[in-house]
């Protein structure tokens, strides 16, 4: 058939040329890294751990603070005398105010502890942040090469569907005069269904794809074009395993539990030291009746507290805050492991997608071989419809096996790259690094 051989020196839709007006793999990544709303929850998720920042340097400040009162009262008094008894009542509008400044000196160590425990927990948010944003760029660039890939498959077998239809009435034209038989007629009927119902599933998976792409991206895919160029990606296994215990944001999150177990260590542990802190106070009094009666008073005071005695509670949040840090440290080793593991397996994956599209290239070009030999060979009467039906076939299925090995490969690479801890919108754009 002419029109399979043309469409197989189609290049798939992933190398194609580009639209004037079409977006591209940057265009969707930028995209995502704005609108996505995980991405936007680990941005928030940071602020909130600054806050804990300033939670912990207001420890260190003094705090001011002013109370006062007023009201009524009536007071009624009874005297007795030579003279009998006498009743004397007052009405008084007492005032009180109040100014009280309290400085803490030494608090065990717990403020420190504070503001170590502030700046862990900012760290991890960050890399919580980092790791957030490869997860979603990842899953930027496979929605973005899974439209493309599926429209490449829509495409080929809508071109089967109308290369079957061609074929079925070019057979029914050559069974009226004879030279082909009912059977050559119903097996081209039956491709073409096959081939319908396989079209009708690819177009089901396009609309899943440009579904998922929107979820991620934050708008439709229109006029998608091809990848321009895949990321740079390390030289090696052991390149990339050192990159990944480097600078993976996991790992990065992992230690930095370990640091906020540390410090919680010793905020636990100050309960057990001395408190000492200085509290500076002003006081005034004023009752108003027919006379006015005002007091004053100035108080600068060292207080000091020693725990003693507290049932073990203090002593065992400490235990329990110390092995606490072992669990994160263990933590953080199951992490390192997980991550090598990641990193052999995308490395393996990457290797095996460049193989695979190799092959499937070649597949292709054979591919169309047969099918020009097996037609060539059914016009000297060497081989039946039914061959023909089985090389085109075969063909077909090698195109579409090619759009998805371009895929895979596309995806791999930058899966490597989230796997080493590498992937930010930067390098996913072709941009400098961090």
């Amino acid at each position: 058939m002419r029109i399979l051989f043309a469409s197989i020196a189609l290049v798939p839709a992933i190398l194609a040329p580009c639209p004037a007006s079409a977006d591209t793999l940057n265009d969707a990544l930028v995209a995502a890294h704005a609108n996505n709303p995980n991405l936007e929850e680990a941005r928030l998720a940071v602020r909130s751990a600054r806050e804990g920042r300033a939670q912990a340097v207001a420890n260190y400040l003094p705090s001011v603070g002013i109370s006062g009162s007023a009201g009524m009262q009536s007071v009624e008094s009874e005297t007795t005398s030579i003279f009998g008894p006498s009743t004397t009542q007052r009405d008084l509008e007492p005032t009180n105010a109040t100014a009280q400044v309290t400085q803490q000196l030494f608090t065990g160590f717990r403020r420190s502890g504070q503001a170590r425990l502030a700046d862990a927990n900012i760290a991890g948010a960050n890399e919580g942040l980092r790791a957030r944003e490869q997860d979603v760029l990842l899953a930027a660039v496979n929605a973005y090469v899974g439209v493309m890939r599926d429209q490449e498959i829509v495409r080929l077998r809508e071109e089967h569907v109308a290369g079957l239809n061609r074929l079925l009435s070019g057979t029914r034209r050559r069974l009226d005069v004879g030279e082909v038989s009912r059977t050559d007629v119903a097996q081209a009927q039956t491709r073409l269904a096959g081939a319908r119902a396989n079209l009708a599933r690819s177009r089901a998976d396009l609309e899943t794809s440009q579904a998922q792409y929107i979820a991620i991206v934050g708008r439709a895919p229109v006029g998608l074009t091809p990848v321009a160029a895949l990321p740079q990606t390390p030289h090696s296994l052991e390149e990339a395993v050192a990159q990944a215990d480097d600078r993976h944001p996991d790992l990065g999150q992992a230690v930095s539990q370990e640091r906020a177990a540390r410090a919680q260590v010793t905020i636990e542990r100050s309960a057990l030291l001395p408190q000492v802190s200085v509290v500076g106070r002003v006081d005034e009094n004023r009752d108003f009746s027919t006379t006015e009666t005002r007091r004053e008073s100035s108080s600068a005071v060292a207080q000091f507290s020693v725990p003693l005695f507290e049932g073990g509670f203090a002593w065992s949040r400490t235990r329990q805050s110390r092995i606490n840090v072992e669990r994160a440290e263990a933590r953080t080793e199951a992490q390192r492991r997980e991550i090598i593991a990641n990193v052999t397996s995308a490395w393996s994956n990457l290797a095996a997608s460049r193989e695979i599209l190799a092959a499937a290239h070649e597949q292709v070009e054979t591919s169309a071989i047969a099918v020009e030999g097996a037609e060539r060979e059914r016009g000297l009467g060497l081989r039946s419809t039914l061959d023909v039906l089985d090389a085109e076939e075969e063909a077909r299925n090698a195109q579409i096996g090619r759009a998805r090995a371009n895929a895979d490969s596309v995806v791999a690479s930058y899966a490597l790259m989230a796997a080493t801890g590498a992937l930010t919108l930067d390098t996913a754009t072709g941009q400098a690094p961090n």
